[in-house]
């Protein structure tokens, strides 16, 4: 088994779309994966078979203790590696391992978009006492797309679609950015909402490239932005990969007295809808919610799905330790 391993900003046109083509015809490949949406300094890492992708893994090379530990790294991979043949999954990341140890990488982080079992953990983890899980299993919504827009619609709870009818009456207008003024005046409701609720903000200069390779690409993904007396007052960014589309991140501005993001997900969901996607998935989800994003998200239907936790493998055991170490002192002072 030969791993490739190139750069993500230095791959050639014709070889990102074979990666793209491989995604998209993976049932765990996300849009996550893409080499377009991660940032620099990141390796494309895969296996062909018959001169085929066939396995595929786009890493972050990590510094966790910054630069005074410069020679202390891992890679990441967020939703990946993917490859649908468990056995060849497993097999390729042996291999990888092998190379990372080659290179004195301290360890690997991976989650992959499987689901997990109803009682325990994805067989590929739970029979290889080299992977141990760093967090808790996840959770997600995903709505099938296959009936009618009306039959999906109905499906809504009562308020979900009360709250989408309200908007449209009071001349709520959603629609696809064009232009570099429509993607600040969103990233900026962004930014406020962040202010407002305590998070840290995704980086916005990668936001604002994702965004952009996203409208570039016509069918890949969008942004979607609701306009209340032509001001932007919330948008919705969503990505598709294979027969699938994720809700990736939204923002909401309650100023203008008129909440958006009730209709910005239903034209996200028909947005899906027209370009083929048979599954529409909200993202994070918290079971048993009765409140927040959760409840919100819930209102629109669909049925839930249980994904395995991320999980780490060490691979050169001393820098590990050290890794271990320094951030167990670091966490006491």
């Amino acid at each position: 088994m030969i791993l490739e391993s190139v750069a993500s900003d230095g791959m050639s046109a014709a070889l990102l779309r074979e990666t793209q083509d491989f995604l998209d015809s993976q049932d765990t490949g996300h849009p996550f994966q893409f080499p377009q949406w991660a940032g620099s300094e990141s390796r494309v890492m895969l296996v062909r078979k018959d001169s085929r992708i066939c396995w595929l893994g786009t890493f972050g090379v990590q510094k966790p203790l910054g630069r005074r530990f410069p020679w202390l790294r891992a890679l990441n991979a967020n939703r990946g590696p993917v490859c649908d043949d468990v056995r060849l999954w497993e097999a390729a990341a042996d291999e990888l391992t092998q190379n990372m140890r080659e290179e004195s990488f301290a360890y690997l982080d991976v989650l992959p978009e499987w689901i997990r079992q109803a009682e325990g953990e994805h067989p590929n983890f739970a029979n290889n006492f080299e992977w141990h899980s760093i967090g808790k299993p996840r959770s997600s919504l995903r709505l099938d797309l296959t009936p009618t827009e009306e039959e999906i619609f109905a499906n809504f709870r009562k308020t979900t679609r009360y709250e989408v009818r309200r908007a449209e009456r009071l001349g709520t207008t959603v629609s696809g950015v064009s232009s570099d003024k429509e993607i600040d005046e969103f990233l900026g409701v962004y930014q406020r909402m962040a202010s407002q609720k305590s998070f840290i903000p995704n980086p916005i200069d990668n936001l604002r490239r994702v965004i952009h390779w996203l409208i570039a690409s016509e069918s890949r993904g969008t942004l979607l932005t609701g306009c209340v007396g032509g001001i932007i007052r919330g948008g919705a960014i969503i990505a598709r990969s294979g027969h699938r589309c994720w809700y990736i991140l939204g923002a909401n501005d309650r100023e203008g007295g008129t909440a958006v993001g009730h209709i910005l997900q239903w034209r996200a969901i028909l947005w899906a809808k027209s370009h083929g996607c048979t599954e529409y998935d909200f993202g994070g989800y918290t079971p048993g919610a009765t409140s927040g994003p959760a409840w919100f998200k819930e209102g629109f239907g669909g049925t839930v799905v249980h994904l395995v936790a991320p999980h780490r493998r060490t691979i050169e055991r001393t820098r590990y330790n050290v890794f271990r170490a320094i951030s167990g002192i670091s966490s006491w002072m």
